[in-house]
């Protein structure tokens, strides 16, 4: 699917006027879908550590407590528990809090478990390595969608784009974000129907992490680091 055909298929559902193309499209009622859609792809993108989406960066170490050139272009955020020195086969913990770093730094730590922050789009580690130790990590990449040549992206910007996140679980959530943005009752159906794909979907892409729901996804705009907590907060698509 397309992005093109993804918006055709949600017009299709909620009874709207199936659009020629979207991006380049002027029409306020196709740009209202494209931005639903990104929205829609976004929140999915942030709502799990969808294995699609996961990524393997490794790096070698410069000296220093700052790692330069550590974040790929595309990091979203750790998945947790997976930063290690395969050098000297140790766990490194993190990313830690502002506060404690800074405690660290201050304290001149030097322990035993190094501990690491993201800041500025760099990695910080304490106590500072020495050049040339292995080190990697897990990562949620942003790019949920692609261009038709695969080149990962952080939203649609071409009708012939493609999801690299599930396509069918996109169209899902722009039906509901559509219906439900519109007020219209139809929107709890469409809310059931992408809820039950959803749990559908985490059970076999994360077999072991908590089921979500709809509500923690698209009432918030939630943030994970990795296997996702149950919560419920305000309506993003208010």
């Amino acid at each position: 699917m397309t992005l093109l055909s993804i918006v055709q298929d949600a017009a299709d559902e909620v009874r709207a006027t199936q659009p020629a193309t979207v991006a380049a499209n002027t029409d306020p009622d196709v740009q209202v879908f494209l931005r639903l859609l990104n929205k829609s792809g976004k929140a999915l993108m942030k709502s799990a550590a969808w294995q699609v989406l996961r990524k393997e960066q490794t790096l070698t170490t410069v000296s220093g407590l700052e790692q330069t050139g550590a974040i790929p272009s595309d990091f979203d955020r750790f998945v947790p528990e997976t930063f290690w020195d395969r050098t000297n086969l140790r766990q490194i913990a993190g990313p830690i809090t502002a506060v404690e770093w800074q405690g660290l730094v201050a304290s001149s730590y030097t322990g035993t478990q190094r501990k690491f922050i993201y800041r500025g789009d760099s990695v910080f580690i304490i106590p500072a390595y020495s050049a040339g130790s292995t080190l990697a990590f897990e990562y949620v990449s942003q790019n949920w969608c692609q261009s038709s040549g695969g080149t990962g992206q952080t939203a649609f910007a071409a009708d012939t784009d493609t999801g690299i996140l599930d396509e069918e679980l996109l169209t899902l959530s722009l039906i509901y974000a559509y219906l439900d943005s519109e007020g219209q009752p139809t929107a709890a159906k469409a809310e059931r129907d992408l809820n039950n794909y959803l749990k559908t979907l985490l059970k076999n892409d994360q077999p072991n992490g908590g089921i979500l729901t709809v509500a923690d996804i698209f009432r918030g705009g939630r943030h994970f680091d990795g296997v996702p907590t149950i919560t419920s907060v305000d309506a993003v698509f208010s």
